[in-house]
Formats: C-alpha cells, structure tokens, sequence
C-alpha cells in the first residue's frame, strides 16, 4: 500500500506538469485577454481570476503582501539574491520532496526510487524536472524567503558560551537511559521494589510512568549529558543498573542505565565554523515569523479583496 502512495504521487507531480505544459491546435488564435478556447468557447483572463481568487484569494494575497514587503525591506539594506542562491534552495525542495514520497512510499535507497519510479514509466531524472517545473511557480516566494533570512541574520549574535554549549550538546559524551516517571513518591518506591524482584522495566514504564512520552518509547529518554539531575542521577551506574529515586519537578523518576557514548574526538577549533552556521540557522528561522507580523504591522496596507 505504500508503494501505490508513491506512486500516486508520481502521478499526482506529472498530472501537473502536464497540465502546465498543454498545447492547443495551430487553428486556435490566443489573444492576451483568452486563456481557452473550449469548444469555441473562450474564456477570458478576468473569468480565471475571478475564480482564482474566490478559491484562495485571501491567502494568495497574503502571501504577495508578506512577499513585498520582504522586498522593500531588502531594497532598504540594498540586499539581493542571485539565481543560484534560487536555485540551490529549489534544489534543496526537490530533494526534500524526493525524501518526503521516499518515506511515505517505505522505500529505502535510490534504487527502489528508480524501480518505482519505472511502474510509472517515468526515470529519475524526469521526475526531478517535473517537481522543479512546479517550484518554478514560488521562485517569487523562494527569492522572499531568501531575503528575510539575509536581513534577519545581520542581526544574529552568538556567544562563546552558546558556541560551547552547542559543542558539548551535539559531540560531548551522551548517555541513553531509559526512564519511569511517578507522581509521589510512595509510587516511586513501591515500583523500585517491584523492579528489584525482576519486574521488567520497558513494560513498566508503558504502564505506569506519568511522561507519556517517553512512556510510548518503553521509558526511552532522549540521549543526555553527564550534566544536570539527570547525569548525576546515573554518575555511578554501569549499564543495565538502575538509578536511586531522582526528584525533578516534573515528579520521581527511577532511571535505567543502557549505554554511554564517548565524546567526539574532533576539537572545538575544527568544528567552530559549523557551530555557527548551525546556531545562525536556528536563531533566523526562530526569528523569521515574529519578524514577519513586525513588518505587517508597521506598515500602511490597505486591502480592496471583495468578500
């Protein structure tokens, strides 16, 4: 069933494109106000529009409004963006919408793209074009988005320590452990015991921990660092051994050791540059839509769309 997602959206990707792509007879004469002629039949630019805008007028005219206004803002600091730096976003939506049916379509490697992608007569690189034929209609929205980013990031700072903290967060020692979390402390230690006499953790933690998140997962955490409640709760245990009763404020958690990763070898000096772009890119996108309702609303807009 996967598969037939996959390729309906194949199909779905070509079905467009050819839509975009349809040719009349050479008896046909167009003229700028006629967008078809059906059965002699014509229909003109302002039926389209008129259609077009009851559909999605209101929030195709946001985002022109959100778009302009991203651009006077670019005009002001004299910012602009080039046809590769276009380009290389719209590659990266292309692949992004590649991975996106690759996952819905349960398919592991390019191969079974291809192989797919065969079932409806089509290779790989027809369907690249296909999806890059419809991002051609939002290179206006791309350009924007570009903009917004280049003005936010002139105004990104980043600390040392934020540096430091990101370094240890993403290639300092990580501990995976899994977790039960109770709401007093008399079901803390009721359980403890019951995990003592050889009750299983991963069921226990399913059905009694209060963090339904980690609850789902058989009371996974997500990985940690030695730092903090959490690190020291687990300081003296070797793997498969379980924690003492820890108090946080979200209630008691019993904490089973599973393994310890070591840190990364690499040196903060080679990966700074990296740090950066990272912190960079989290803090712009962080900032992007606050910026945005900014902007609108210190500016003069008058909207005329008629309900």
């Amino acid at each position: 069933m996967k598969n037939i997602a996959f390729i309906f959206g194949v199909v779905l990707v070509t079905l467009v494109t050819i839509s975009s792509n349809v040719t009349f007879g050479s008896d046909v004469k167009l003229d700028g106000e006629v967008v078809a002629v059906v059965n002699g039949e014509e229909i003109s630019r302002d039926t389209l529009a008129n259609v077009l805008i009851n559909i999605n007028g209101a929030e195709g005219l946001e985002r022109i409004i959100r778009r302009t206004l991203v651009k006077q803002e670019a005009e002001k600091r004299n910012l602009t963006i080039s046809e590769e730096e276009i380009a290389e976003r719209v590659e990266l939506h292309i692949n992004a919408q590649i991975q996106q049916q690759m996952k819905q379509g349960g398919l592991k490697d390019e191969q079974d793209l291809k192989r797919e992608l065969e079932k409806a007569s089509m290779t790989l690189e027809q369907y690249r074009k296909n999806i890059a034929k419809m991002f051609k209609l939002t290179n206006g929205q791309i350009e924007a988005e570009l903009l917004a980013e280049k003005i936010i990031r002139e105004t990104v700072e980043i600390t040392d320590a934020e540096l430091h903290e990101v370094f240890e967060d993403q290639l300092g020692e990580k501990i995976l452990a899994r977790q039960i979390v109770f709401r007093t402390i008399r079901d803390a230690e009721r359980n403890l015991e019951r995990l003592k006499t050889g009750a299983n953790f991963e069921s226990l933690a399913k059905k009694e921990s209060i963090d339904r998140n980690s609850a789902a997962r058989g009371g996974r955490m997500r990985p940690f660092g030695p730092e903090g409640t959490m690190g020291k709760a687990v300081a003296n245990l070797k793997n498969g051994e379980i924690s003492d009763i820890t108090k946080t404020d979200n209630g008691y958690h019993i904490i089973k050791l599973e393994k310890r990763i070591p840190r990364s070898t690499k040196k903060f000096s080679e990966v700074k540059d990296d740090l950066v772009k990272f912190i960079t890119v989290q803090k712009v996108q962080t900032r992007l839509n606050p910026w945005l309702l900014n902007l609108a609303e210190s500016a003069d807009i008058t909207r005329n769309l008629p309900d």
